[in-house]
């Protein structure tokens, strides 16, 4: 069965924004970042349906009760999920569908997928640190943790690396380049149906 979405998580400070930044400058790979819908309130500059899907709070507990999210979760007293009509509309386009997400969601969505016998069309990353001394060592070097703050996201990043045996391919951030290469092979190797098809779509365009 040909993969369809992917899964990209990981602890804090392990560099997954950077990493991201990297694969999608590479329009070649043909990745659409998928959107989550919120309840929060919409903060200044923050676009509907480009930072978030803004909810209310009842209508998400409707989507809810009539499943339409692969995964969800609570902070703060709001909601946060992925929609699956975000992964069929991106699919839609012919793009990959690219879910940026905490391992505790990452892992919903990969029960749900095996509940429905789906879960071949997953290809899950998990990013992980070369040490927890080095992740300190990144937290750290942001400045904007207290000491507090940083031993917490250490304790909730042990529980993530716990959960990385889900993961189909598990790549230590040892440095940038190396990493953004690999994953970028990942992706090649597992969406060459999507990316082959994308570019037979620009040489007809082009024609």
């Amino acid at each position: 069965m040909s993969k369809k979405i992917i899964i990209f998580s990981g602890p804090s400070a392990v560099g997954k924004g950077t990493i991201e930044k990297s694969l999608f400058a590479n329009k070649d790979l043909k990745l659409k970042l998928s959107v989550s819908a919120t309840t929060r309130e919409k903060r200044d500059g923050e676009i509907d349906g480009v930072h978030y899907y803004f909810v209310p709070f009842d209508i998400f507990e409707t989507f809810i009760k009539e499943e339409k999210f692969l995964e969800y979760s609570k902070h703060f007293d709001n909601y946060y999920g992925t929609l699956k009509s975000e992964i069929q509309n991106i699919a839609t386009f012919r793009k990959i569908p690219f879910i940026e997400i905490e391992t505790n969601g990452a892992k919903q969505i990969i029960d749900l997928y095996k509940k429905e016998n789906r879960e071949d069309e997953i290809c899950s990353i998990f990013l992980m640190p070369p040490s927890l001394a080095e992740l300190r060592r990144r937290m750290k070097e942001r400045n904007t943790e207290s000491e507090n703050s940083v031993f917490k996201r250490l304790d909730k990043a042990k529980e993530e690396i716990e959960l990385s045996y889900m993961f189909e391919h598990v790549i230590v951030n040892y440095s940038i380049d190396d990493t953004v290469a690999q994953i970028e092979k990942i992706i090649k190797e597992n969406f060459d149906h999507i990316i082959n098809d994308q570019k037979e779509i620009k040489a007809e365009r082009k024609a």
